[in-house]
């Protein structure tokens, strides 16, 4: 069906990405195809900031967190099926609307939690991504509220 996919990765819902790959692993063509991770690191792009810490705290926070993001994707995705896996730093639905056009995927498989009261005055990434990406955008729903 598909040869490439991108999964956006959120580290503070870490268990939608097993189940990601999953839905991926269902619609990748059967001669193979790519699975393609980004992690988007959004503490400075809404005002976060470590300027108190010191920058070995921050650079070794930076390392754990890129550590996290390729074990996740090492032990959840194939091996043959790997493409890239990136991080990035900004705001999570324009970081992944711009490795949409670095990646070129067919898909985007976005995880969503069920819509709160909170989501219809802010919007969720996923409908932004939704709205705005060139390509299609499945929507992979967690039974909880985020």
């Amino acid at each position: 069906m598909y040869k490439s996919i991108l999964i956006p990765i959120d580290l503070e819902h870490v268990e939608m990405f097993p189940r990601a790959v999953e839905v991926a692993l269902q619609l990748l063509d059967t001669d193979g195809g790519k699975i393609h991770s980004l992690y988007v690191d959004q503490a400075k792009a809404h005002g976060i900031t470590f300027a108190q810490l010191p920058k070995e705290i921050t650079a070794q926070a930076q390392q754990e967190t890129k550590a996290v993001v390729h074990s996740l994707f090492k032990q959840h995705v194939p091996e043959a099926l790997r493409g890239s896996c990136h991080i990035r730093r900004g705001v999570v639905y324009d970081e992944i609307l711009e490795e949409e056009k670095r990646v070129n995927p067919e898909v985007i498989l976005i995880a969503a939690g069920k819509p709160g009261v909170s989501s219809y005055l802010l919007g969720s990434n996923a409908e932004k991504v939704l709205r705005h990406a060139q390509g299609s955008v499945f929507v992979i729903r967690d039974n909880h509220t985020w």
